[in-house]
């Protein structure tokens, strides 16, 4: 076997395919022919003495050795790119944030104010997606939600605060009249849905309330709407803190019933990237400062 060390540019062709999973979108990226990307990874093939792709019709996969290999490489030149930036950047730093849409557009946003005056320095990029990303080469922060019954995150990883649900409505000039105090004066109302009713129904469960199925309904495919709805007083939805505390504040909402419902917890996940170390820790302070206050003013919330 050669002992030569493979070309960048072999390397940098075999990483965007392997990425990609195909030498087309590689040569897009790279603004290279596919006829090159081909070559170069036929060059890095020889040189280590083995396969680094199966191909297929129309398609190619990694073998073995060639996911350990994409693995660093990406790795590699993420930490290289992120180098460059710092010594380009040197009066500023770039941090990567990705988090779920409904809790970025209901409870992050809302607050990134005082982050972004008290460190002007810091260029935040905030992704809001569904998707999972790669902490680390696709994100230096991640806030995600995880389920009860999910497995814990491993590695550089804390709890923000437990997600606890319960019904709200609008207050308006019906709800003004009812006392609201019993968890059976949600089947007045049409339930507003997120999901096709599960949430609901644990809840129901936990109350130890029957009248799920003869309920009126009304099905959303994102919290927010969900949320939007029961402000607007289409009927009553099941919600937390962290999305409408300042319309439970406001009084624009208000609870129904006593049950409170946890459904999971909200989680931070760093990378372990030292060039963002600082303004990492200088957003995970803020953070959990503003989780704190959460937690401290759950409790204040008239619940009723």
């Amino acid at each position: 076997m050669s002992r030569r060390t493979p070309s960048l540019l072999a390397l940098r062709a075999f990483e965007a395919a392997a990425r990609r999973l195909s030498f087309t979108g590689a040569a897009q990226e790279l603004h290279v022919s596919q006829a090159a990307i081909s070559g170069h990874i036929r060059q890095l093939e020889t040189q280590l003495e083995r396969p680094l792709f199966r191909r297929l019709h129309r398609r190619v996969e990694l073998t073995a050795c060639g996911q350990h290999l994409a693995r660093e490489l990406t790795s590699a030149f993420s930490q290289i790119e992120r180098a460059v930036e710092a010594t380009r950047e040197s009066s500023s730093q770039r941090l990567r944030i990705t988090v779920e849409p409904a809790f970025a557009a209901r409870w992050l946003v809302p607050r990134f104010g005082r982050f972004t005056a008290a460190h002007p320095n810091i260029d935040v990029e905030l992704e809001s997606t569904d998707e999972l990303r790669g902490v680390g080469r696709e994100a230096d922060i991640a806030i995600r939600f995880l389920k009860t019954s999910a497995r814990k995150p491993k590695g550089h990883a804390r709890k923000l605060f437990a997600y606890v649900e319960f019904p709200v409505i609008a207050r308006n000039l019906k709800t003004r009249r009812m006392p609201l105090k019993s968890d059976r004066d949600v089947l007045a109302f049409r339930l507003l849905h997120d999901d096709g009713g599960a949430v609901w129904q644990r809840w129901f469960t936990a109350a130890g309330l029957e009248g799920f199925d003869t309920a009126k309904h009304l099905h959303f495919n994102e919290s927010s709407l969900v949320i939007t709805a029961a402000i607007r007083g289409q009927g009553v939805a099941l919600s937390g803190p962290p999305y409408v505390d300042s319309q439970l504040r406001s009084g624009r909402l208000i609870r129904v019933g006593k049950t409170r419902h946890t459904i999971g917890e909200y989680w931070l996940i760093e990378s372990s990237d030292r060039l963002t170390a600082n303004c990492r820790a200088a957003f995970v302070n803020w953070l959990l400062s503003e989780a704190r206050e959460l937690l401290s003013s759950h409790g204040k919330v008239d619940p009723a």
